[in-house]
């Protein structure tokens, strides 16, 4: 069973691995950076600085999921989060053939329809790229 928070980003449905989300907060608070590099929206204050906001799934958002993956924590604008589930692994098919950077690690179907599980070391990897 994997564990996945499950939201939305641009009529999409996505899901993350719960360990690495850490929290979710408003958007209304990220600050646009003069010179951002492509897919970052900006910046949020954090205790001890800022946290860069990814927009790799869409320009707009209401929401920022804090991500920690190994050292790096940043966050990642989204429209909604909808919920918490756990998901049988035999569930999750392969990753998409077609990509790239190896964002998509699997994707699920269900009643909702489609959802694109995401990996947070590919999703990191745009900023250290």
């Amino acid at each position: 069973m994997i564990t996945l928070v499950r939201f939305r980003a641009s009529d999409r449905t996505y899901a993350l691995p719960v360990e690495h989300v850490t929290e979710v907060r408003s958007a209304a608070d990220v600050t646009s950076l003069p010179t951002p590099k492509a897919g970052v929206a900006g910046l949020v204050p954090r205790a001890g600085g800022a946290l860069t906001v990814l927009s790799v799934l869409g320009d707009s958002g209401s929401h920022v999921i804090v991500v920690a993956e190994g050292q790096l924590t940043f966050g990642l604008l989204v429209d909604e989060v909808t919920e918490v589930v756990r998901v049988d692994d035999e569930r999750v098919g392969p990753p998409p053939a077609g990509q790239a950077g190896g964002a998509v690690t699997g994707v699920i179907q269900d009643d909702a329809g489609m959802v694109l599980v995401l990996d947070a070391a590919a999703l990191a990897g745009t900023l250290t790229a």
